[in-house]
């Protein structure tokens, strides 16, 4: 039987990923986008799933683009995540913590155009073909 691997704590921050996009928001360049993209595959990823029901079935948010585009928002804690939800919503938002390759799949279930990370406060925006390579 394989073994599972150990739950993220509620506490989780992913660090890297976190570091990694400080630093191409401060300098956009092939040197801190390959950074970028090599962080957002480890570690965990926190999804919004605020408004689920039913805990066998999570429903994940999304947003739109400005072009009405449906885009997968992801945060790399969940201090990130109640950061984009308003202030009166924040005590009833919901996350599921997941390993990075499996939050980054998510965008294989729907027409997602792009990952945003961490919406509340860099909102850096990753295409979809970044994602998918």
């Amino acid at each position: 039987m394989a073994r599972r691997a150990p739950a993220f704590p509620k506490s989780y921050v992913n660090r890297p990923l976190r570091k990694a996009l400080e630093a191409f928001g401060a300098l956009p360049n092939r040197t801190t986008l390959d950074a970028l993209l090599k962080a957002m595959r480890t570690g965990a990823l926190v999804v919004d799933i605020t408004g689920t029901t039913d805990a066998a079935d999570p429903r994940v948010r999304t947003i739109l683009s400005t072009a009405g585009e449906l885009v997968l928002p992801l945060f790399t804690s969940v201090a990130e995540l109640r950061a984009a939800v308003p202030d009166d919503q924040r005590a009833t938002a919901q996350a599921m913590i997941l390993p990075a390759a499996d939050a980054l799949a998510l965008i294989e279930t729907a027409d997602f155009v792009a990952v945003q990370f961490d919406v509340g406060s860099i909102g850096q925006v990753v295409k979809r073909d970044y994602v998918l390579a």
